[in-house]
């Protein structure tokens, strides 16, 4: 959409032979013309960049929609915000399109608590919010790395961390600070969110 036109250009210069499609002005785009863009022969990729929740809602289902026996509709995001938490987005829509993008927090299924999830709901009566645990990682890794090496600027040569639901690898940004780029691909797959770990 018109809010990222500058990620546009930056995946046009890696991917110069994609074709563009742009939302009309009432927020959708138009299926006939979806229609004739994919094809049955090769695996459909789509890069899917807005803001905008009435056309997630409305692409991702239209999306899912040309998913069938002879064509195949992938998608993907390089930003991947709240607005997909939303009830109205059916996991089973982001399962059936594949739906891959970058984070660095990775929300894993009810059968996976971890040791500090399990106290929390012995503690609560309920699991822990994905705020907490985001919290709870923060605090883990920056102790762990003072520890090991008495400053968080030591602790750069440390590399990736992961612990229930994060990754940190932090890197030198602006003024003085640390930035956390450490990525994780993840993939919808039926009801699941799945790590890509391998090419």
């Amino acid at each position: 959409d018109s809010l990222n036109r500058s990620v546009e250009r930056e995946l046009l210069q890696k991917f110069p032979t994609a074709i563009r499609l742009r939302p009309e002005k009432e927020g959708y785009l138009l299926p006939e013309l979806v229609d004739s863009l994919l094809v049955d022969s090769l695996p459909n990729k789509v890069i899917f960049e807005t803001s905008s929740f009435p056309l997630i809602a409305i692409v991702l289902t239209q999306m899912n929609a040309q998913n069938t026996a002879d064509r195949s509709v992938q998608v993907f995001t390089t930003y991947r915000d709240n607005l997909y938490d939303k009830a109205d987005i059916d996991l089973k829509v982001l399962g059936g399109i594949g739906f891959t993008y970058p984070a660095n927090t990775i929300i894993k299924s009810a059968d996976q608590f971890s040791d500090f999830e399990q106290e929390y709901i012995q503690s609560f009566g309920k699991p822990p919010s994905k705020e907490a645990i985001r919290a709870y990682d923060v605090t883990l890794d920056v102790l762990l790395r003072t520890a090991y090496s008495g400053s968080l600027e030591k602790s750069l040569s440390i590399g990736e961390t992961f612990y229930i639901q994060s990754l940190f690898s932090y890197a030198p940004d602006q003024n003085n600070s640390y930035v956390n780029e450490a990525v994780l691909i993840l993939q919808h797959q039926g009801y699941q969110v799945m790590e890509l770990k391998e090419w």
